[in-house]
């Protein structure tokens, strides 16, 4: 099994290989995406077609914004997302971010016809429940930065994809900027310190196994 990042300016998708499953990807990106996430699948040497099921890790726009592209691109693709977010991904419907840094806001302020630009949504396949997807991925709910974020842990490598939950830098891991429900988010941070992972994804900044909450 491995996992491999594909970055997407600001953001990034994820790649699971698994042992029996073929491929899953994690997240899409924002709309515009799809076709640089299959070029950096391709350029990994895997094969798009080989996708099985294409799950994310929350419904904003930078995570599911991609979605209906890569169907484009990819056979009999399966959506999953958790029922929260269903919605959001099956209307095109923007999720707007709850934002808790001034510098943010001048960010979305002025980045917002880019980032909440308009796109189609996708049949959700199947809804994500905490538990064993496949054998060997495991979903975790961690509400806290969105209602219907979840993370995606691997036992076989110890390590996890939090999507939004976490940031990182140089220094290590730490809250995200923005969250819906700051309580929430704390005993999620520490439902994913518990499983003492060996490497912590994130979709902004740089994962590490280094926890500074």
């Amino acid at each position: 099994m491995k996992v491999f990042e594909i970055p997407l300016r600001f953001v990034k998708a994820f790649l699971i290989e698994t042992n029996e499953d073929g491929l899953i990807l994690v997240d899409s990106g924002t709309p515009g995406s799809g076709r640089k996430i299959i070029e950096g699948i391709t350029r990994l040497g895997k094969n798009p077609n080989k996708i099985k099921s294409i799950i994310f890790t929350h419904s904003h726009a930078d995570h599911i914004g991609g979605a209906s592209e890569l169907k484009r691109f990819v056979n009999d693709v399966k959506f999953g997302i958790d029922r929260n977010g269903i919605d959001y991904l099956e209307n095109g419907k923007i999720r707007e971010p709850v934002l808790h840094s001034s510098a943010l806001k001048i960010i979305f302020s002025i980045g917002k016809p880019f980032l909440f630009r308009k796109f189609n949504g996708v049949n959700v396949d199947f809804v994500l429940e905490e538990g064993e997807l496949v054998k060997g991925v495991e979903i975790v709910k961690t509400p806290g930065h969105t209602n219907d974020s979840v993370s995606i842990y691997l036992p076989e490598l110890n390590a996890i994809i939090v999507g939004d939950t976490l940031q990182g830098d140089k220094s290590g891991l730490k809250y995200p900027n923005i969250y819906e429900d700051f309580e929430g988010l704390s005993k999620s941070v520490k439902k994913i310190k518990a499983f003492n992972p060996s490497i912590v994804y994130v979709s902004h900044g740089v994962s590490s196994s280094k926890f500074l909450v």
